[in-house]
């Protein structure tokens, strides 16, 4: 065999088109072949790309998203479909086809047989195999009412002008198998991109620990970056800070491990959602110099602009002021506590232990925790077990297994079941159940986040607001008050939900909400429920440990 590796090209052609004419045709605008060598998280989107309906991609740069969606317009062209690209302007569309899409088609021998000739110089349309490709400004109204397409691709799409989007969107209506990828870096929490890929089932790519196995999205702070004792940013990878060769942090061993092809994947963190989303970072480029990163991040302290092109154009999401949402270092950084306990064990009946349920249209997720009190005299929350119940026998069955004290349900929208469930602690159990609803309080009042009860209905009623600020303070404070099991992250959806509330003000602009916009934030409001059942137990004059169990 004089060529097998044009053999298995082939042979992947035949079975993945896209992925095959990739490899064995396509070349970029330097006239180079491509390779999958640094970036295997694409493989899934060339294989998948053309029988899919779409997908939205919060990215970060240079990551090869548009050469994708490049080639994916030319190969649905090919077989005869109309593709149109949207960019922001005509402006960039004339200089995005003249740079990108008329090189490979004049110099890649394979473009070129498909390629009709009468239109080879024109901008906005061109003849391709069987069908049509259109290249459109997103400022420019008349191309969005006079064109069919069944391919879609919007790029860059936070600066696309939005009414103009929602034309576009009406050309597709009549093709028998519409196709609609939107692709950019994000500028805004909940806006644009980010909102789109709040409402996906947010796929991330998850590397995999060469040491222990465990998976994992890479995440700046959690991985790669943390602060000192004065404050000072630091690399965890010490060795790595010394040699130049900096590498991850395994968020469960503690260890440096090298980013490598294998063992990574795409995981969706919301499966329930139907549209497919993206958020590909240059952390996950397996040639990025983390190194560079590092000074980069260094030379951003203290500029707020900076950060923020940091956190788009690296991290492929928005930049979050501190203090507008839980962050992913608060998580890491609270991820100290021993292993979860699936099964509950005799030890928890000498402790004080409280839950929370969070209530939704499929699943309950649940939190427990043991209580004690620090040396200041507040109440720290140390996880026992966190995860998803199918029904309210099954809550009423962990509370009981963990021996459970003192918990808070939500009383919405399962009312009905969940008084059942509180009439069933207080007969049958010796679980202390209350149910929890939300009212917004005009000021703070001398009970924590406006908590008023009421011990006939056992319900208890406070301020979704600032029982939200009094959770994050519980992350924030020194000592800390909040205390997550080391293997926390494992838990599918859990980093993701306790991250999804920001801070944001209301329409009028009067008063600060805490909003998750599309995004499922059940384990956070799980956790708050929890610290209202901690701070119940504390004011019913209920027993808590004096002595805060150690850590690991």
């Amino acid at each position: 065999m004089k060529n097998p590796t044009k053999k298995v090209y082939d042979a992947i052609e035949e079975q993945y088109p896209l992925l095959g004419i990739a490899l064995n045709h396509h070349r970029t605008t330097r006239g180079q072949p491509l390779s999958f060598a640094d970036k295997p998280y694409l493989i899934e989107l060339y294989c998948d790309a053309p029988k899919i309906d779409g997908f939205d991609a919060m990215k970060a740069v240079q990551i090869g998203w548009s050469e994708l969606l490049i080639q994916l317009c030319l190969e649905r062209a090919r077989i005869g479909r109309i593709a149109a690209y949207i960019l922001p302007t005509y402006q960039l569309r004339d200089r995005f086809v003249q740079r990108r899409i008329q090189p490979p088609l004049e110099q890649v021998a394979y473009y070129r047989q498909f390629l009709d000739e009468g239109n080879r110089g024109s901008l906005r349309i061109k003849r391709f195999g069987k069908g049509s490709l259109l290249f459109l400004g997103s400022n420019t109204v008349n191309d969005f009412i006079e064109f069919s397409a069944d391919v879609m691709v919007v790029d860059e799409f936070d600066r696309c002008v939005e009414q103009n989007l929602a034309l576009a969107r009406d050309r597709l209506r009549a093709s028998p198998n519409p196709q609609l990828f939107r692709i950019g870096n994000p500028t805004q929490a909940k806006r644009g991109v980010a909102a789109l890929y709040d409402n996906s089932d947010g796929r991330r790519w998850f590397h995999k620990c060469g040491r222990c196995g465990e998976k994992q999205p890479l995440e700046w702070q959690v991985n790669f970056v943390t602060r000192d004792v004065n404050g000072r940013w630091m690399l965890r990878d010490r060795k790595g800070a010394s040699s130049g060769h900096i590498r991850p942090v395994c968020r469960s061993c503690g260890k440096p491990f090298e980013r490598v092809a294998e063992g990574g994947q795409w995981v969706a963190e919301r499966p329930s959602k139907n549209r497919r989303g993206y958020n590909p970072t240059r952390l996950d480029v397996l040639s990025q110099d983390i190194r560079g990163l590092w000074l980069e991040w260094l030379e951003a302290q203290n500029d707020t602009y900076k950060i923020q092109a940091f956190y788009a154009s690296v991290l492929g999401r928005p930049y979050e002021a501190e203090g507008s949402a839980v962050t992913a270092k608060m998580l890491a950084d609270a991820s100290t506590g021993s292993p979860m306990d699936y099964g509950g064990s005799a030890e928890l009946k000498d402790q004080t232990v409280v839950a929370g349920i969070d209530v939704g249209s499929e699943e309950l997720h649940m939190t427990i925790s043991t209580v004690q009190e620090n040396q200041d005299e507040s109440m720290v929350r140390t996880l026992v077990w966190t995860g998803t119940l199918r029904t309210f026998d099954e809550v009423y069955d962990a509370l009981v297994r963990y021996r459970v004290n003192s918990a808070v349900c939500d009383s919405r929208p399962e009312m009905r079941k969940a008084q059942e469930l509180r009439d069933k602690c207080a007969n049958v159990g010796n679980v202390d159940l209350w149910l929890c609803q939300f009212h917004p309080t005009g000021k703070v009042g001398s009970e924590a986040y406006g908590m008023r009860k009421n011990y006939v209905t056992k319900m208890v009623t406070v301020d979704r607001t600032q029982l939200l600020d009094a959770t994050m303070d519980d992350l924030r404070s020194d000592p800390r008050r909040r205390i997550f099991c080391e293997d926390v992250w494992s838990v599918a959806g859990w980093a993701d939900q306790m991250q999804a509330p920001k801070r944001v003000p209301n329409q009028t602009g009067d008063r600060v909400l805490w909003d998750s916009g599309n995004a499922a934030d059940h384990y956070r409001f799980a956790d708050a429920y929890e610290r209202v059942a901690t701070d119940l137990i504390s004011s019913g004059g209920r027993y808590i440990s004096m002595e805060v169990r150690p850590n690991g």
